[in-house]
């Protein structure tokens, strides 16, 4: 028997978004909306997992996307829990642990949320910066170590990825394509290839990495000429 839950809800104009204004707090991928909405019109909404709300503005804090399948499947109302936050910041950090500890992260959800972690410990308010000592590389690695789950190590990889990786490469994350692991040894072949670090080349990833962009963008062209013509 379950307590009884506060409700709310749904519209029925698909451009009211009033109940789940876009922000920060959708982190790590979630299932597709697809399947939810089929096991929902199924199952009914389960009542033991309820939206959880910013109290007393209303915006979707985690949830959003069994929120999305419930409107699809023209459900009137879902049960829902307030909670109060303190700001934004607050309210995310909140549906991070929430959807860290109930899904396994991929290396894409690392690094959006180690991106994410860094924006919010970064921005302390202006009267605490000067009294507050800045952490080492080393610790604040330790610090987003402990948050993610995952080693001090990958951190420092992961890291490394998002300030020398160019877009390709962070994109060969988000496919699936490349690990973190992978990534990294890739920048660093190319580092070291540039000159930017050093020590001798030893897998030949970078030059792997080149000739593989290079001849992406040749293919690419070619495909547009064809087109053309």
């Amino acid at each position: 028997m379950h307590l009884h839950q506060p409700r709310i809800k749904l519209s029925k104009n698909k451009k009211d978004r009033s109940k789940q204004k876009p922000n920060r707090t959708s982190l790590i991928g979630n299932e597709t909306l697809e399947s939810i909405s089929q096991d929902m019109e199924s199952n009914g909404f389960d009542e033991v997992f309820p939206i959880i709300a910013w109290e007393g503005k209303n915006i979707v804090v985690d949830g959003h996307t069994r929120f999305a399948a419930a409107k699809a499947v023209g459900l009137e109302e879902v049960p829902v829990q307030f909670k109060p936050f303190d700001n934004e910041d607050d309210a995310v950090l909140y549906s991070f642990h929430i959807q860290r500890n109930r899904r396994n992260m991929s290396d894409e959800d690392i690094l959006n949320c180690l991106a994410l972690l860094d924006t919010i410990h970064g921005s302390a308010p202006k009267d605490e910066e000067d009294d507050r000592p800045k952490p080492s590389r080393k610790e604040t690695n330790e610090m987003r170590a402990k948050e993610l789950g995952i080693s001090p190590n990958k951190v420092d990889k992961a890291r490394k990825v998002m300030e020398h990786g160019n877009e390709e490469i962070r994109e060969s994350i988000s496919s699936g394509e490349k690990s973190i692991n992978k990534a990294f040894q890739e920048v660093q072949e190319i580092r070291r290839e540039s000159g930017e670090i050093k020590g001798p080349t030893t897998t030949g990833l970078g030059s792997a990495a080149k000739y593989t962009q290079t001849l992406g963008k040749f293919l690419k062209e070619l495909t547009r000429i064809r087109e053309d013509g």
